[in-house]
C-alpha cells in the first residue's frame, strides 16, 4: 500500500515478515556493513525478523525519516493470538548538520520498542562469531529459558558521523523488564564502530530511510582498477546481569579488512578479542573469521 502526500513525501505501508524498524545496524544489509557479524548487543536485545505491519515515510527536504510498526508472529509460530506477544516499534532519524555537497554529515536516530511479554523474555548472544557457543544468556542458572514479565521496553539512540571516506557509527541500547520478583532488571549495551575506505570512495547517505549505503567502487578489477579497500575497528559491550538475573556481560574489540573487487564480489577478514564474565568468573578468547562473498542475480 502506498500513499503520496505533497511535502511530507513518500508514506509506505507494508505487511510481511521483516526487520523491525528500530535501529540502524540491523536495518542495514549485513553483507554491506564493515563487519561479518552485527554487534552482540543488537543480537542479544532485538530479534532478527518479525511478522507485522510497518508504516514508514520521510521528508527529504528536512533530511528526516520515520517508521512505525506493529508485530505479532502468532500465525507464523503456529500458536493462538492470545498467547503470542505483541510488539509496538518506532524509529525517527534526522540530519542536523551537513555540508552542501553532503561529504560531511551528522546523523541522529531514536528508537523505541514495547512488548507485552506474553511469552516472557530471553536475551542471549554469541561473541560475534556465527555458530559459536552462547557467551551471555539470561537463561543461565534458571529452570526455564523464558522468564516471565509484565512488559519489556527497549530504547535505542543512534549517533553517526560520515566525512568523505571516514564513517563513525555508534548505538546505545537499554532494555527495561517489568517483573518485581526479579527486581525489574535493566539490560544495556552499546557499540562504537569506525571505518575508512582506503581507496577514497564515500558511502552515500539515504535520506529516505536514515541509512548509509554500501561501499561504492570507483573502478572494479574488471575495469583495470583495484576495487575498494576498507579497514575498520569496533568496540561493543553488552550486560545481561541486573536484579536477580545473572546473564553475564561481554566486551568485544574487533579489527576488520574488506576488499570489494566488484559490487557483487568481496573478500574480508575480521579479528575479535573477547572479554567475558559471569558470576564473578571471567575469561578471554579471540579468533579470526574470513568471508568470500559472491552475490548472484
Amino acid at each position: 500500500w502506498r500513499l503520496d502526500i505533497p511535502f511530507f513525501i513518500n508514506s509506505v505501508m507494508s505487511i510481511c515478515k521483516q526487520k523491525e524498524p528500530i535501529y540502524m545496524e540491523k536495518l542495514t544489509g549485513m553483507v554491506f556493513l564493515p563487519w561479518q557479524e552485527r554487534s552482540a548487543v543488537a543480537d542479544a536485545l532485538l530479534p532478527a525478523r518479525n511478522v507485522g505491519i510497518v508504516w514508514n515515510g520521510n521528508s527529504p527536504e528536512k533530511y528526516s525519516s520515520w517508521a512505525f510498526g506493529v508485530f505479532n508472529d502468532w500465525f507464523d509460530a503456529d500458536q493462538d493470538f492470545s498467547d503470542s506477544a505483541s510488539q509496538f516499534v518506532g524509529r525517527l532519524t534526522w540530519v542536523p548538520f551537513r555540508t552542501e555537497d553532503e561529504s560531511n554529515l551528522l546523523h541522529l536516530g531514536l528508537g523505541y520498542r514495547y512488548s507485552d511479554a506474553k511469552e516472557g523474555f530471553r536475551f542471549r548472544s554469541e561473541p560475534e562469531f556465527n555458530k559459536s557457543p552462547v557467551f551471555v544468556d539470561t537463561a543461565f542458572g534458571n529452570d526455564v529459558a523464558n522468564l516471565p514479565a509484565d512488559k519489556v521496553e527497549t530504547y535505542n539512540l543512534e549517533l553517526s558521523w560520515r566525512k568523505g571516506p571516514f564513517w563513525l557509527a555508534s548505538e546505545y541500547f537499554r532494555t527495561a523488564v517489568k517483573n518485581p520478583a526479579l527486581e525489574d532488571p535493566v539490560f544495556d549495551g552499546y557499540y562504537v564502530s569506525a571505518s575508512w575506505i582506503l581507496t577514497g570512495e564515500m558511502r552515500l547517505y539515504n535520506k529516505k530511510n536514515g541509512l548509509f549505503r554500501p561501499v561504492p567502487i570507483s573502478r572494479t578489477v574488471y575495469q583495470n582498477g583495484k576495487g575498494a579497500w576498507e579497514i575498520s575497528a569496533r568496540y561493543s559491550d553488552v550486560n545481561l546481569t541486573d536484579g536477580k538475573v545473572e546473564g553475564g556481560d561481554m566486551q568485544i574489540g574487533s579489527l576488520g579488512l574488506n576488499w570489494w573487487l566488484t559490487p557483487f564480489f568481496s573478500l574480508g577478514v575480521n579479528y575479535r578479542y573477547i572479554w567475558n564474565s559471569h558470576n564473578e568468573l571471567g575469561g578471554t578468547s579471540s579468533g579470526f573469521t574470513t568471508r568470500i562473498l559472491l552475490m548472484l542475480d
